[in-house]
């Protein structure tokens, strides 16, 4: 026998009945997701369910975007879910560089306390958004509490910049903090919100990228052939998430040489599959992980790596 589920959504503060959010169910273990939206009167079914155990997505742009879980045996019926959504809150503003300047490109991310499996700790809330091209910003539908904001993108170049090789001069305009310019999301700066308030008008500055250099070697038993090795440094910025890695190959004589900015990482040794044709690879193999490396105001020498 098959099974259902039917439900109810309601406004959280005024109670009213709410018929645009979309709904959305995904039983665990299968990749399909089903769709439906609430009627007039804000009534939700999903019929021909089988056994299993099931998440409910709601979403709407209006708020803060809710999931519920729902087992259910054979030939069961679970009904009338009564489903609150919370008017959700928003962050709006505009990030410019020193001199007023648009970045050439941004994204952003709202980083929030949270849970990823059984571990409590921060979190990312709803992944990477885009910056519009003249620095505005605005956060999806948030649920009340206290977020983070990390931004990455590139600056624009200077009109006044001298001619410089491709390469460099985009490393040097490339920006990766957490507001307002902090190592740790401990000591980041953070925004509070309620339900449906709307933060706007913020204007932030995106603090002059500063890039150092680590220079080392690997040292230990490598494949014969080390054309595909890679070192990876990845930001430690205490956030369960990762927090972003760039890798280097490792040169024949197993030296290497990595940009970095400020802060911890952790540094991980890769054998890499042979790039694809558009330039893709994957890790095949790993060979040292999770080295702790801290990099202060100056570049980094002689930093050795043992596999």
């Amino acid at each position: 026998m098959s099974g259902m589920i039917t439900g109810h959504l309601l406004d959280a503060v005024t109670g009213e009945t709410l018929s645009k959010p979309q709904i959305s169910l995904i039983r665990h273990g299968i990749r399909e997701e089903d769709f439906t939206q609430a009627d007039e009167l804000g009534r939700f079914s999903f019929h021909s369910l089988p056994a299993g155990r099931y998440s409910l997505g709601f979403h709407d742009a209006r708020y803060a975007p809710l999931y519920r879980e729902v087992l259910l045996e054979e030939g069961e019926t679970v009904e009338n879910l009564q489903i609150s959504l919370t008017p959700g809150a928003f962050i709006k503003g505009r990030i410019l560089d020193e001199e007023g300047v648009p970045p050439r490109y941004c994204h952003f991310t709202l980083i929030r306390a949270g849970n990823r499996g059984e571990r409590s700790g921060y979190i990312s809330d709803s992944g990477d958004h885009k910056v519009d091209e003249d620095g505005c910003f605005c956060s999806p539908p948030l649920s009340p509490g206290s977020y983070s904001l990390r931004f990455v993108g590139i600056l624009q170049k200077p009109l006044s910049a001298p001619p410089q090789p491709a390469r460099p001069d985009i490393q040097q305009r490339i920006f990766d903090f957490l507001y307002p310019n902090a190592q740790d999301i401990k000591d980041a700066g953070t925004f509070d919100v309620q339900a449906g308030q709307i933060k706007a008008d913020l204007e932030l500055r995106v603090p002059r990228p500063i890039w150092l250099t680590v220079r080392g070697k690997v040292t230990g038993e490598l494949p014969e052939d080390i054309a595909n090795i890679s070192v990876h440094f990845t930001r430690d910025v205490g956030m369960l998430d990762d927090f972003g890695s760039l890798g280097v190959k490792v040169d024949s004589s197993r030296n290497f040489e990595a940009p970095v900015q400020t802060g911890r990482y952790r540094v991980f040794v890769w054998e890499m599959a042979p790039p694809l044709q558009n330039g893709y690879t994957r890790m095949t193999k790993e060979l040292a992980s999770s080295i702790e490396l801290t990099v202060g105001t100056c570049d980094v020498e002689g930093f050795e790596v043992q596999v």
